[in-house]
């Protein structure tokens, strides 16, 4: 085998486990302890704190790291402006704040523990979020509305906290 074969192998590993890496979906599972979920990295640039639980939506506005073609796709993230968006990420991680101008995770996919604040939320019931990143029951109605994921239990031993199941790829077709 060449040197040259041996070096573009290795350096294809390299770039193939990046990018399985890149969002952070579990190589392992450990179903009797801890749930499996899927994690994001992501930028809050949006001039304000996201708070612990809440929903939060792509910032393509905010986005613009180089100024390049890619400029508005870098994984910038807001709390939700408006109701139900298309552009709905994910959750922030239950002890995950995010000051404004910090790297932050949020879940994109699986259980999380979420804020629902006054907003009533039913186990079973597909849910959405407020426009201030709590979560809500679905109202369902313009087809440009995602669908946050459903609720599995509602008060999750924290008053104003719901456990939901997070997959913001659902819509309402």
């Amino acid at each position: 085998m060449s040197k040259k074969f041996l070096t573009l192998a290795i350096l294809f590993s390299f770039v193939i486990t990046g990018l399985a890496f890149a969002t952070q979906i579990p190589q392992a599972v450990d179903p009797k302890n801890a749930p499996t979920v899927w994690t994001e990295q992501v930028y809050n640039g949006s001039g304000t704190a996201i708070a612990t639980g809440v929903v939060v939506e792509w910032d393509h506005d905010t986005s613009d790291p180089s100024g390049t073609i890619f400029d508005d796709m870098a994984p910038y993230v807001k709390i939700v402006g408006t109701d139900e968006s298309v552009w709905t990420a994910g959750v922030t991680l239950t002890d995950g704040a995010i000051a404004n101008g910090e790297v932050g995770t949020i879940i994109i996919w699986g259980p999380a523990v979420v804020d629902n604040g006054t907003n009533v939320i039913v186990a079973g019931q597909i849910v959405g979020s407020d426009n201030a990143g709590k979560v809500q029951d679905w109202t369902g109605g313009a087809d440009n509305e995602k669908m946050l994921g459903v609720g599995i239990k509602a008060g999750a031993r924290i008053p104003s906290f719901s456990i939901i199941f997070i997959d913001p790829t659902l819509d309402d077709d």
